[in-house]
């Protein structure tokens, strides 16, 4: 059997009166775009020597096409799979059962360099001059996999202070608020206004506690995805945080985006919530799209004034004696464990509101 991997050439078994010029140069096209697709596509037989290698093999794997032609497949595969791989293969050509689904699997594979990188795979079975071969389709999702591995930990580790915050601080809260209530109620009137002040204090900390515990929830790694209306899941979060002096409205059409709709919705609650508690009584809201590329959401407040956009999503940063500063670090978890950007600038449309921009997501 010839080599895949060979170009298409004139020196075809078939005459040139036999091939008409409109199915050569579709050939040449199909070609071309499976030799410079942005995914590797390598192809193997039933001994698993690799017949063909598509141009991105290199920058997947280190490795030059001509370099892998002629080579077993485990020469870009870690050792630790060698046997299984074979097992494998030699299963399903005597079986014809799949042990594993091919279509989207993730595997670990060897670049030429020695380390291993993660690749998203899908396996195709095909015939090629009368002979059954093997095609995979791969892309390099390894800073995808690291980043999730990143948030994992770091959700870890909030949970693990968030537990710290609930038990050790929560408790001792309430028996401080129940023995003040108990001397509230046998206090002076002199003395009750200074219990009040504890008691603020005391609901203030209440409040923090609370917010980090919401940090600590919100910043796991997200779930299962789909395709969620903007307008819908902003209508949702405005239900729980918006004011009846205040309005939310939409640049049509404000789009859809792929996301966990759970966490899409948090986002939006405190995007808008944040609105709300700094742009006003009456600030209008407003929720667009980005050319396809994104989302925002702008209001027509007093923006930012003295503070630093830079710091907004610092853990614990405010600008406002009654915030906490978690509600911009939750956004900007969520908009992470999406693998999204989200800025803050002030918006010269709307007399230098406050404008967030989420950037970087798919299906906006």
């Amino acid at each position: 059997m010839s080599s895949p991997n060979a170009p298409p050439d004139g020196g075809s078994d078939l005459a040139p009166a036999d091939i008409a010029a409109g199915e050569f140069l579709d050939r040449a096209f199909f070609r071309s775009l499976v030799d410079n697709g942005s995914d590797a596509i390598v192809t193997i037989n039933e001994d698993s020597e690799i017949l063909y290698a598509n141009r991105a093999t290199e920058r997947v794997f280190g490795h030059s096409p001509d370099a892998l032609v002629g080579e077993p497949l485990t020469t870009i595969m870690p050792e630790r799979f060698h046997d299984g791989h074979h097992e494998a293969i030699a299963a399903y050509v005597r079986t014809g059962v799949r042990k594993l689904d091919w279509s989207g699997i993730q595997l670990p594979a060897r670049h030429a360099s020695g380390e291993e990188i993660q690749l998203d795979i899908t396996f195709e079975e095909h015939r090629y001059e009368g002979e059954r071969v093997f095609s995979g389709i791969m892309r390099d999702v390894t800073e995808r996999v690291e980043r999730t591995r990143r948030l994992e930990r770091q959700t870890e580790q909030l949970e693990q202070f968030a537990s710290v915050v609930s038990h050790d601080l929560r408790d001792p809260l309430q028996a401080a608020k129940a023995g003040l209530a108990l001397a509230r109620s046998r206090a002076s009137d002199d003395v009750d206004d200074t219990l009040g002040e504890v008691e603020t204090r005391l609901d203030r900390m209440n409040e923090l506690i609370e917010d980090v515990l919401e940090l600590a929830k919100r910043g796991r790694a997200i779930g299962e995805t789909e395709r969620v209306e903007l307008r819908s899941v902003a209508g949702s979060a405005w239900e729980t945080v918006g004011t009846d002096a205040a309005t939310l409205a939409f640049a049509d059409p404000p789009g859809a985006v792929e996301a966990d709709e759970e966490r899409l919705l948090a986002l939006f609650e405190n995007l808008l919530g944040n609105a709300v508690e700094h742009g006003g009584p009456d600030v209008r809201v407003e929720v667009g799209g980005l050319d396809g590329a994104g989302f925002y959401v702008a209001d027509d407040g007093p923006g930012f004034g003295a503070v630093d956009p830079d710091r907004l999503f610092d853990h614990g940063y405010t600008g406002s004696d009654a915030g906490t500063g978690f509600g911009l670090s939750i956004v900007e978890g969520i908009a992470a464990a999406h693998g999204w950007t989200v800025t803050a600038t002030e918006d010269e449309d709307r007399n230098g509101g406050a404008r967030f921009e989420v950037t970087g997501v798919s299906g906006a």
